[in-house]
């Protein structure tokens, strides 16, 4: 979903409750295996 968020926390807000909780899910299992030096951000609308 493209999203004018500037913010990881702004893009999930603006998700439908189920799709949130999904994308939680995943979100939390990358984020828990990034490799050092590598952090999520927002980039062209997305969660890069």
């Amino acid at each position: 979903m493209r999203s004018e968020a500037s913010t990881v926390e702004e893009y999930l807000a603006e998700l439908p409750e189920g799709r949130r909780e999904a994308i939680a899910v995943v979100r939390n299992t990358i984020v828990a295996n990034l490799a050092p030096g590598f952090e999520e951000e927002m980039n062209f609308g997305m969660v890069t």
